[in-house]
This record gives structure tokens, C-alpha cells and sequence, in this order.
């Protein structure tokens, strides 16, 4: 049986990637701070370690659990994320650096923690987002973090590739997640958005984890460096 974390796996497009591995055959691990993810995981039947992943140390400790018990990892989903919103020349420095810490330094702490313990033929997979691609005014510590991670996967994929360890990054537009119900409440969402995307509708989280599943399984054992949009056609609607 296979292994894979995934971070921020307690809610969102994390649990939803959760489901659809378990659904798989895959044993899955939640790494989450929020210690609420036990009850989460138990109810959906996997493992979970209360894990800050802007704490490579916490991280490392969390891998050794995992493959101390499991074995070598087949599979990473780095899903930990968080947004602060609002026009750049009045955010709050501390909101930039809290969404660059989670969103790509977690990313890449998450990503260098997991590295000794991948087996051969292991696959990443780092949420980006279509903000990596397209500016959206209030966003630019999200923004700036989902271009870093999608440069972080590249990378990754380039000096990996020998062991062969594959790495690429989904990139979703908006989707039906509780963080984006919290800002659509909060205002700093308008749904209005929708009329630019083609299918019109948010995205579902069963179709980002769906995109997630195939990029860790063989079928995509060729695919490394990319980024796939997962945004009803939204980049391409002008």
C-alpha cells in the first residue's frame, strides 16, 4: 500500500485529497495545526500528527513518525494555506509575512523535511493557485506566495528528477472551500467573479482532488515541472 501527507489536511482541497487517496487505496497521514484534524481523521479512517509546517523542525520529527511506522513515502500534498487581504500599499506587514510563511516557506519546509524519506518513484504535489498567472487587486501576499511555489516546484523537479521523485503543482481557481466561504461572508469575495468563468460556477473540491490524485498516480509518471489550472477556464476567458 502506498503513503502519503498531506498538509492542511484537516479542511478544504486538503481533505477533499484526503478522501479521494483513501478512496484509492492510498494510507494517507494529516499534518495540520489545527488539532481539530484528529477528529477529522478519525473520521475518515487515516493518521494525523499536529504539525505547524513553518516549523521545518516539527516537520522532521512528523516524517520520522510517519515513515518510522509506515515505511517509505510514495506521495506529498502540500495543501496548508492561508490568504490576508487587502491593497498593498496598506497591508499589514505581518500579514505578508504570516501568507508568505504558510504558503510558500511551508511549502518548501514541507517539501525539504520529506525529501530523505520519499521512496524512489515518489510524486509532490504543491497547491499553486490562478493567481500565479493572473492579478487580482487585494491579493498580492497570496499572489506572491503561489508564484514562489510555483517556482519552488521547477525547480524541485529539475534536482529531483534523479531519484526519479516527481513534482508538480495544481493550480485552482476559486473553489467551494471554507475559506472561501469565510471571505465571501467577510466581503472580500464577491461571487460576481463567476461571470468570468466559463462554466460558471466555484469550482468543487472533488475536482481539485480528483487532478491532485492522478498528478501522485502512474499514469502521470512522465509529468514533472507542471502546473495544472484547474479553473473552469478562467485564464482564458479574457
Amino acid at each position: 500500500m502506498k503513503t502519503a501527507v498531506v498538509t492542511g489536511g484537516a479542511k478544504g482541497i486538503g481533505r477533499g485529497t484526503v478522501r479521494e487517496l483513501l478512496a484509492g487505496d492510498w494510507r494517507c497521514a494529516i499534518f495540520d495545526g489545527d488539532p481539530a484534524g484528529q477528529a477529522v481523521a478519525d473520521d475518515l479512517g487515516c493518521d494525523f500528527l499536529e504539525v505547524d509546517v513553518t516549523q521545518p523542525d516539527e516537520l522532521r520529527r512528523a516524517f520520522a513518525d510517519v515513515t518510522g511506522r509506515f515505511g517509505p513515502l510514495h506521495g506529498l500534498v502540500n495543501s496548508a494555506g492561508i490568504n490576508r487581504t487587502g491593497p498593498a500599499a496598506e497591508l499589514a506587514i505581518e500579514d505578508w509575512k504570516r501568507v508568505i510563511d504558510v504558503d510558500l516557506s511551508g511549502t518548501f519546509y514541507a517539501c525539504q523535511a520529506a525529501y530523505p524519506h520519499l521512496a524512489p518513484g515518489a510524486a509532490i504535489v504543491n497547491l499553486a493557485s490562478v493567481f500565479s498567472m493572473r492579478a487580482l487587486p487585494g491579493r498580492v501576499a497570496y499572489s506572491a506566495a503561489k508564484h514562489g511555489v510555483v517556482g519552488v516546484t521547477r525547480i524541485l523537479a529539475v534536482e529531483w528528477a534523479d531519484r526519479p521523485i516527481r513534482v508538480n503543482a495544481v493550480a485552482p481557481s476559486w473553489t467551494d472551500t471554507p475559506l472561501i466561504r469565510d471571505q465571501v461572508a467577510a466581503g472580500t469575495i464577491d461571487l460576481s467573479v463567476l461571470e468570468h468563468v466559463p462554466f460558471g460556477r466555484l469550482a468543487r473540491v472533488e475536482d481539485v482532488a480528483g487532478v491532485i490524485a492522478f498528478l501522485l498516480g502512474d499514469k502521470a509518471s512522465f509529468i514533472t515541472g507542471q502546473t495544472l489550472y484547474v479553473d473552469g477556464g478562467y485564464l482564458w476567458a479574457g
